[in-house]
Order: C-alpha cells, then sequence, then structure tokens
C-alpha cells in the first residue's frame, strides 16, 4: 500500500464489495459482503451478518461484532450490538460501554445521546452526562452551538445546555412560510430576498436556489430569476458547480446559470468530488468527468456515493485478522 493520501470510493463487482480509486483500479479487492460509505479513515465492512471496521490501510480495526456500525468522528465510533450503543476507538477498544437506546457521532467533543425514546441530552468521551437527557430531537455541535427541540419549541443550544429560542437568533437570511403555506427568503429587516410564492426552496447553492412548484423543481437566482424552469422531478446538491438533476426519469447536470451541462441519460446521479461524478447507466455503475465522458467505465453492481480522502498512514490500528 503507498503511504500517500488516496481518494477512494467503496465499489460492489460479482456481489463483493471493495474500495476503488479515482482510476477505477482496486485499492482494496471485492472480498466484503458489504461495504460502507469511506468517512475519514475508516470504513465499516460486513462479513457473516456482522458490521466490523477497517482502517484504509486494509487492516481490520474492529472484528465483526456489531449488528450496526456509524461513521468515525473525532476518533470514535458509535456501535450496536443488537439492544444498545456504545463507542469503540480508532483501535477497536470499546471506551464507552453500550448503554443508549440513541446514540449519534461526536463533534467537538460531544455526543447526543438517549436512553428514553424522545428524551436526548449529549454526552463526553467518557459517556458521562454533560447536557442532561430533556430534548426530543438533537443535532450535533457546530461553533459551539447545536440545534435542539423540546415540547415542539426549537433551541439553539451552547455547551452548558443554555437555550436561546431560533425566533431570537440572529440570521443573514431565511426562508420564511407564510400563512397559505407558501415559502420564500426574507432579509433580517423583512424585505423580501424571494417572494414567498413557492411550495418549497432548498437551502442556498450559491447564488441560486432550488424551488419546488406544482410538484416539480427548477432553479432560480437572488433576483428571483429563473435559471431553470420546474420541470426537475429531483435535485442533490451543488458542487464544483455542477448539481445532478433528474429530468423525465433520467438524470444529468446543471449549472448556477441552469445550463444543463451533462444531458439526463443517468439512472442515478450523485454530486461530484475530486473531479468525478458516480452515475448509473444501463444498469450499471461508474464514474464521469465534467465533460459528461466516462473516467471509470460503467461496470460496476454498486458505486456508494462520493470520492473522499483517506491517509492510510494515520492512525495506524493495531494488527487484527478477519476470521
Amino acid at each position: 500500500m503507498t503511504s500517500t493520501s488516496q481518494v477512494l470510493v467503496s465499489a460492489k463487482l460479482d456481489g463483493k464489495y471493495g474500495l476503488l480509486d479515482t482510476s477505477g483500479h482496486w485499492y482494496l479487492p471485492p472480498t466484503y459482503d458489504s461495504l460502507g460509505t469511506f468517512y475519514h479513515q475508516s470504513v465499516g465492512y460486513f462479513v457473516k451478518n456482522k458490521w466490523g471496521l477497517l482502517h484504509a490501510s486494509g487492516k481490520v480495526i474492529s472484528p465483526a461484532l456489531w449488528d450496526e456500525i456509524s461513521y468515525e468522528e473525532e476518533g470514535k465510533i458509535a456501535v450496536f450490538d443488537g439492544d444498545y450503543w456504545g463507542y469503540i476507538d480508532l483501535h477497536g477498544k470499546t471506551i464507552i460501554e453500550p448503554q443508549f437506546l440513541e446514540a449519534d457521532d461526536f463533534y467537538e467533543g460531544l455526543a447526543g445521546a438517549s436512553k428514553l425514546e424522545d428524551n436526548w441530552g449529549f454526552i463526553d468521551s467518557t459517556g458521562r452526562w454533560v447536557i442532561a437527557p430533556q430534548f426530543t430531537f438533537v443535532a450535533e455541535f457546530i461553533d459551539g452551538q447545536a440545534y435542539a427541540e423540546e415540547e415542539g419549541v426549537a433551541y439553539s443550544i451552547d455547551k452548558k445546555g443554555k437555550k436561546r429560542a431560533i425566533e431570537r437568533l440572529e440570521m443573514e437570511r431565511k426562508r420564511v412560510t407564510t400563512e397559505n403555506y407558501k415559502m420564500g427568503i426574507q432579509t433580517p429587516d423583512g424585505k423580501w430576498l424571494v417572494p414567498a410564492e413557492y411550495d418549497n426552496l432548498s437551502l442556498r447553492s450559491g447564488a441560486t436556489y432550488f424551488f419546488l412548484l406544482d410538484g416539480k423543481w427548477g432553479l432560480l437566482d437572488t433576483f428571483n430569476t429563473i435559471q431553470f424552469p420546474n420541470k426537475l422531478e429531483q435535485y442533490r446538491p451543488f458542487s464544483d458547480g455542477l448539481a445532478p438533476v433528474k429530468l423525465n426519469g433520467k438524470w444529468g447536470f446543471i449549472d448556477h446559470k441552469g445550463n444543463m451541462v451533462i444531458p439526463a441519460i443517468f439512472e442515478s446521479a450523485f454530486s461530484f468530488s475530486y473531479g468525478r461524478a458516480v452515475v448509473q447507466f444501463n444498469g450499471k455503475w461508474g464514474a464521469i468527468g465534467r465533460d459528461g465522458n466516462f473516467l471509470i467505465p460503467p461496470r460496476y453492481e454498486m458505486i456508494t456515493g462520493r470520492f473522499q480522502t483517506v491517509h492510510p498512514t494515520e492512525h495506524a490500528p493495531y494488527d487484527v485478522e478477519l476470521d
């Protein structure tokens, strides 16, 4: 194995999963019943109806012992033993015994967790409650703040559990739904950036928004100029200036000006990463470049998600062999 960074994606061939590089060469050969999406330096692998964890080097971090396994975040991986969730570290060692009914990934040193249904709080890396269970829903911490809901009220909370009602938070711009269930976007001073005349609006994608009207999606800019009419059945986020969109049952790619840069000829398509987009064509999966030409021929039974960077020499695990 090379010690330099690798850009990899999970792929399936002849009923087994392995890892491909950007040239379509096998980095790890297809020998696994299933592989999750590569995230940081690890990927979940599935054998004999159980999940384990692989390092980017191909070494086993944790043998296949778990009913479910999450992504690696901050050196911790949430695992499910069939009854409860706990956490293991990058060496496969249990650092928090399974005890939670539900458990999220760690962000900024804390993870949302629950021992009772609809009763969430936040734990630290030892499993100690830092914010006591009290919320019906929580999201991860970003820049010291986390979204939380309690009895139908939405809050932003800090790491001490102090609450601020969402409606009192200052926002650059926000989506607003009117009494007749139409959606628009307002600036903080109440001016309509995008008038409330749409059934739904996406989060901002650069200088454009996807809008839903009469059951179909289109694209408009911040001046409320329609860049692509509401003819799309589905869309995925912009990346590298292009967004996958579904038109007349097929997927293609448009730019922020609404130009169909890559024709809608694919059965499925994911957003670009590292100059490549995973697509399905004639029942098989491959990867195309920004010109729409195949860089990895469509010959795989499945390619999962987007290409991601991994570093095989980081966090090298103990040697543990597969059964």
